[in-house]
């Protein structure tokens, strides 16, 4: 390195402010698994006001009841790594893009195992089934956003 060059950290040892889209985007993605959180929690204790406002019957709280631990598993990362993922790209933090892709795979390998060996389709129907697979979309989408964002060193 020449002696007239300075590096770029210390040129500018602050950073710009953030582009009003990671707000939105941010707070979209928390409001998103906030809301899963609740489901994840109320599903899991089985609790029964929960369970008969969302429609389901004596198969759909046996699917649930009888969960597998390792898709358990899958669902608690994805609900833990989309809300710290979410706070992470809030606080623009570098660490946004690796919580958001393990939330994206626990989501995607969710949905490829439940509906391959539990017959998640038939046991919950379309609606909730394809609201799913747009979380998983979104949560990928999320991924992708959140390393732009490191690209352009929004994210530290």
């Amino acid at each position: 390195m020449r002696e007239d060059t300075v590096p770029a950290a210390v040129e500018s040892p602050r950073r710009g402010r953030a582009p009003w889209h990671l707000w939105v985007v941010g707070l979209f993605m928390l409001a998103l698994y906030i809301g899963g959180a609740r489901d994840y929690l109320l599903t899991l204790t089985l609790d029964p006001g929960y369970l008969a406002a969302q429609g389901y019957g004596e198969p759909q709280i046996g699917y649930f009841t009888d969960y597998p631990f390792g898709l358990g598993v899958l669902w608690t990362l994805n609900v833990v790594g989309g809300l710290t993922s979410a706070a992470a790209s809030i606080l623009r933090s570098r660490w946004a893009v690796p919580l958001a892709l393990m939330t994206a795979l626990a989501q995607v390998m969710l949905l490829i195992l439940t509906f391959a060996f539990r017959d998640r389709w038939d046991l919950l129907g379309a609606p909730m089934s394809l609201f799913d697979i747009g979380v998983g979309v979104l949560s990928l989408a999320f991924w992708w956003y959140c390393r732009v964002m490191l690209g352009r060193s929004v994210l530290r």
